[in-house]
């Protein structure tokens, strides 16, 4: 097989999935290759679904990207022509610890200051609200721009449409070689043969960093293990069916720092995420520690995890537990930021990973930005943050 294309994507997940429909969109020749037999089997297909946008940092240039990418899901079914389960859920995060009450208002002043609409709510009030929060919960920060997806259909819907307009998905394909002719990209090698492309896009996830050594690059990205429970269906929540512990703000947003904690807990980085899907079963998350690629859940997180989520959703103490899963996360170790980018000192190459748990969040906007990219050398709104060239000394130095 030799074959050609306008931008050869790597990485079957909602991320990859997303720059091939964006780019097809746009009328470019798209090959998205997969190594494994399907898609949406990596951290796309191993997360709950979550669109916050509280859970951001104020200060952060993630959040009028993770805000626009929110705005951007409420008409992605009618877009693409697939139904992805997109609901205005709203956010409630939740303290059980009244030393937190200074962070936690600080945090929903700055959040105010961003236009996003928050407030704060005590302990009595929401349990009068939502009747299943536990007598452990002292206050609650309660926010309406955060949505829930099916990141299964997310992803399953880029690719319909992006196959609708021509683009050809290759899976159970490795890629054994990446070609570059003074300091361009020419072509992509697999097992199935070769394509010739001038652009190629790795949206490989926590694999990204085998896509870089192929070209001489260091990406800054390594497997982040996150640890979900599944519940049977329950009634449906009055009010929030998206529900996080506090601790995340601290927890998720300092993962190497919680990783050296001396509680277990939180070195296993569990902070309570709870979200209730249209079939009413509740995903409890999650976890974060650093485990290589090994994706086998651990019985510490698990129990802690339940643990975790009694003192938030007591009644639910007695509940059946169907099935436990995990993932990776593909973690920027440098900065925890996702990497959006162009590659200076190599035409044709552009990094699409790093989101770790924002992927789902940020997939509609990340596909966009990349497409921008690729035909028009710019994006709709600023990324300097998110460029690869803020990391020194991995650019391409091998001519």
């Amino acid at each position: 097989m030799n074959k050609a294309a306008d931008v050869v994507v790597i990485g079957g997940g909602v991320i990859g999935c997303s720059v091939a429909y964006h780019l097809a969109k746009r009328g470019a020749k798209v090959t998205l290759i997969e190594k494994r037999e399907g898609l949406c089997l990596g951290a796309s297909g191993s997360n709950q679904g979550g669109v916050p946008v509280a859970l951001s940092l104020p200060e952060s240039p993630l959040l009028g990207l993770i805000r626009e990418s929110a705005r951007l899901y409420k008409s992605l079914s009618q877009e693409i022509g697939y139904d992805v389960d997109y609901e205005q859920t709203g956010l409630l995060i939740c303290s059980v610890d009244e030393k937190q009450r200074p962070h936690f208002e600080k945090h929903a002043q700055k959040m105010q200051e961003k236009g996003v609409n928050i407030r704060i709510l005590e302990g009595d009030e929401i349990r009068k609200l939502e009747p299943v929060i536990g007598d452990d919960v002292v206050a609650g920060i309660e926010e309406w721009e955060s949505g829930t997806v099916n990141p299964f259909k997310v992803t399953h819907g880029f690719a319909y449409a992006a196959r609708k307009m021509g683009a050809e998905f290759l899976l159970a394909t490795n890629i054994y070689k990446i070609e570059i002719k003074e300091n361009r990209i020419t072509a992509v090698v697999t097992d199935k043969g070769r394509i010739t492309t001038d652009y190629i896009v790795t949206a490989a996830g926590a694999w990204s960093p085998e896509i870089g050594q192929m070209v001489g690059l260091t990406i800054p990205v390594k497997p982040q293990r996150g640890q979900i429970i599944v519940t049977e269906p329950l009634p449906f929540n009055e009010r929030w069916k998206y529900i996080c512990d506090a601790d995340y703000l601290s927890i998720a947003f300092n993962a190497e720092a919680a990783a050296k904690s001396t509680d277990l807990r939180t070195r296993l980085g569990v902070a309570g995420n709870y979200v209730q899907k249209n079939t009413g079963t509740w995903t409890i998350g999650s976890s974060r520690d650093f485990a290589g690629y090994n994706n086998q859940g651990t019985m510490e997180a698990t129990s802690y995890l339940a643990k975790r989520m009694i003192k938030f959703l007591h009644k639910y103490k007695e509940v059946n537990c169907i099935r436990t899963y995990a993932g990776f996360r593909p973690f920027c170790y440098a900065d925890d930021h996702p990497i959006i980018s162009k590659v200076d000192n190599l035409s044709g190459f552009l990094i699409a990973t790093g989101h770790a748990g924002k992927g789902v969040t940020l997939a509609p906007l990340t596909g966009k930005f990349i497409s921008e990219l690729i035909t028009e050398n710019k994006t709709s709104m600023p990324i300097d943050a998110l460029c690869f060239s803020r990391f020194k000394g991995m650019e391409n130095e091998s001519g």
